[in-house]
């Protein structure tokens, strides 16, 4: 995935990495406000070591202070001195507790001791802070006189005395929101990421052709009201100007007539893997689209068992090709020419019991060599190929498939193994046709298709 897919899948899934980075900084947020404020007492140490009177005395005086004020930190925090900084300061605190709430730092190269006493309750913090600056100042000499008595080899002075703590130093309610925030973001990208990668929508042209090895011959975009004729839903206005959907129709029928520039595919099955994909849409449009151009078309609705593109036109279904392929009636009989000059249709006709038996039969094989004599583009709209084979079986017998796909909502899956029932089926696969699920982006080519479209619009009506 180079940078580009990156911010394409991040543009894709915007909504759920700004809800998850939200609800990091309201968690942060609602941790900072349950949390108990915390308050800071501190104090300071100095650490001084008996020497004589000469500089090496005093050189070595320093650096034994240097090395004393190490082990004082760690006995800041002993049982012993614990208790008696609770006894000293009566707080109801055990030594465990004390020592639990102390810590003490100390910088090698200094004989300083810091001692930092935290607490929910300020003046608590501070009588313990005060306590530490009485208690340990006291056991250290007690530790640093000499058995025999004398004075203490080292001596520990309160430096810096604690004060009453006023602003709290826990929760940093700021930070913690920041932090929530950017804790957030990664995981609102993670997710998003995660989402992809799980996601086996079609969502892009080079996936589709990298899984099917075949060109993408076309992409319809997402119809709007501009693109639906008002008398029938299904059907794009061609008359009525250049529309985004007209456009990228004819654009289908351009690539289609250059798919073999010697012998063009003239008999052509519209199918798809799964149902609702568009591909009775597909094929009444391509019709319309290849008839605009001055060809001769005839639409065969093969969908035995779900049949779509009567309805979508308006036609009647009582004879059409089931009559022919029983033998009932002639086809000369049952085609019915349509209200969009050079477009007949053939439609259904009876549903029959036995549909694929019918549409692997010899007469279908004749009727569509027939056929090819009579029309220059015959588009045939067949079932899809994953739930039956009948459209495997008219793109065996004919000049090959058109393969429907609506994109991000098919699966890469259900197209591989559409492509793979063709394959077996021994039936050529001409190129796929992408169906848009949804308004196209700012940025994409639909998009500014649809621009183009309404800017026109818009001019024209200015002008009049």
């Amino acid at each position: 995935m180079d940078l580009r897919d990156l911010l394409s899948v991040l543009r894709a899934r915007w909504i759920a990495i700004v809800a998850a980075t939200l609800l990091g900084g309201l968690l942060a947020l609602g941790m900072s406000l349950l949390t108990t404020p915390t308050y800071q007492a501190k104090l300071q140490f100095y650490v001084t070591v008996a020497g004589g009177d000469s500089a090496a005395a005093a050189y070595q005086g320093s650096l034994g202070a240097q090395q004393r004020v190490q082990s004082y930190a760690a006995l800041v925090k002993s049982t012993d001195i614990a208790q008696k900084v609770a006894d000293a300061s009566d707080v109801d605190l055990s030594a465990t507790e004390v020592a639990g709430r102390v810590t003490a730092t100390a910088d090698a190269k200094t004989v300083l001791l810091n001692v930092v006493v935290s607490d929910a309750d300020p003046q608590r913090a501070l009588k313990m802070a005060e306590a530490f600056g009485d208690v340990l100042p006291e056991a250290i000499q007690g530790l640093e006189t000499p058995d025999g008595g004398g004075p203490a080899l080292a001596k520990l002075s309160v430096v810096n005395p604690p004060a009453l703590p006023t602003v709290p130093v826990a929760p940093k309610t700021e930070q913690n929101i920041a932090i929530g925030l950017a804790l957030g973001l990664l995981a609102g990208i993670g997710i998003a990421l995660l989402a992809n990668a799980l996601d086996r929508r079609v969502k892009s042209t080079e996936q589709l052709e990298a899984i099917s090895g075949k060109p993408v011959v076309g992409s319809i975009p997402f119809r709007k009201n501009e693109d639906r004729n008002k008398d029938a839903a299904h059907i794009v206005p061609f008359r009525e100007g250049h529309s985004p959907a007209a456009e990228s129709f004819r654009r289908l029928r351009t690539n289609l007539q250059f798919l073999n520039v010697d012998n063009p595919p003239r008999v052509v099955v519209l199918t798809s893997s799964v149902a609702t994909e568009g591909k009775s849409e597909t094929a009444i449009n391509l019709s319309l689209a290849l008839a605009e151009s001055g060809n001769r078309v005839l639409i065969v609705e093969a969908d035995l068992r779900r049949p779509l593109v009567v309805s979508y036109m308006s036609m009647p279904d009582k004879v059409g090709l089931t009559n022919i392929l029983s033998g009932q009636a002639d086809f000369a009989d049952v085609v019915q020419e349509t209200r969009h000059d050079g477009v007949d249709l053939l439609a259904c006709g009876p549903l029959p019991p036995n549909p694929s038996e019918l549409l692997a039969s010899d007469m279908a094989q004749h009727l569509f060599e027939d056929l090819r004599g009579k029309y220059d583009y015959v588009i045939i709209d067949s079932p899809p190929l994953l739930p039956v084979t009948d459209g495997a079986l008219l793109a065996r017998i004919t000049d090959g498939a058109l393969l429907v796909v609506r994109s991000r909502r098919t699966t890469a899956d259900q197209v591989a193994q559409a492509v793979d029932n063709l394959a077996k089926a021994d039936a050529p696969l001409l190129g796929l046709v992408t169906v848009a699920n949804r308004p196209a982006k700012k940025g994409s080519a639909g998009y500014y298709d649809s621009y183009y479209y309404s800017s026109k619009n818009s001019s024209m009506v200015e002008q009049s």
